[in-house]
């Protein structure tokens, strides 16, 4: 997660999101119908305990606090998405816990949690270590689940270096997410290819946002951070579209 204060200076699609400047339906691809299929994947059920890392706007806990009856938590650095998503369990009835703390710091006790996911945000956090303290807080048995970004093999260097300089995310192909996965100690390692959903995303905010939207959004963006600003985002959103960027879930349990 990057620090809401790195918003204020850099234009990019995060940047957005996180400013409220570009509010969408799903703040990833697939919505809650891939958070659904992440769930039923890592078994939560009702009575688990769950932690959702980079937890942002809460939604993810709330759904699975309501939809499948868990003791749901999230984690994440930023003090505005922790008073969203607090907000947000509150409005809706929900007790679920949010907390400020470093995703390779995880305030929480070795085998705590019954499952531990993360959402469309591994790829731009220090993977090895957070995944590794993800692994410390799931209880032996217990489910690690992702859904992120994913390189088509033949994706060019190129785009790789405009997604890492504007969005700071760096993502694997489907089979290093599920290598990274291994590397942390995971075992029956599942890896589901789910880039389908990324085009349907992209197309769908689009829609969402109308042809007006859109110009009044590069108004904004413009307003805020000049024409350079609204080129950036212009250039993330094309590597977002390009055919070489992908997305997938990988599941792994802790032995």
């Amino acid at each position: 997660m990057k620090k809401t204060q790195e918003f204020d200076h850099n234009a990019s699609l995060e940047a957005l999101v996180e400013t409220g400047m570009l509010r969408l339906n799903s703040l990833h691809p697939g919505g809650l119908a891939l958070t659904r299929e992440l769930a039923e994947l890592c078994y939560i059920q009702k009575g688990a305990k769950v932690l959702d890392v980079a937890s942002g706007t809460g939604e993810t806990a709330c759904f699975f606090a309501e939809r499948f009856a868990a003791r749901a938590y999230g984690v994440d650095r930023s003090d505005q998405m922790i008073r969203r998503a607090t907000a947000q369990a509150q409005a809706r009835g929900l007790k679920v816990q949010f907390s400020k703390a470093d995703a390779a710091r995880l305030p929480f006790a070795d085998g705590e949690f019954d499952a531990v996911t993360c959402e469309c945000t591994l790829c731009f956090l220090e993977k090895a270590p957070v995944l590794n303290e993800m692994v410390r807080v799931v209880r032996p048995g217990g489910c690690i689940g992702i859904h992120d970004l994913c390189w088509q093999e033949s994706a060019p260097n190129n785009l790789k270096l405009v997604l890492a300089e504007i969005e700071g995310e760096k993502p694997e192909t489907l089979e290093g997410w599920g290598r990274l996965l291994g590397d942390a100690g995971l075992v029956q390692i599942k890896a589901i290819d789910k880039s389908t959903a990324m085009s349907r995303w992209m197309q769908d905010s689009k829609r969402q946002l109308g042809l007006l939207g859109q110009l009044q959004l590069a108004f904004r963006v413009i307003r805020r951070w000049g024409l350079s600003g609204l080129w950036k985002v212009l250039q993330s959103e094309r590597v977002f579209s390009s055919k070489f960027l992908g997305y997938g879930i990988v599941i792994g349990t802790r032995p």
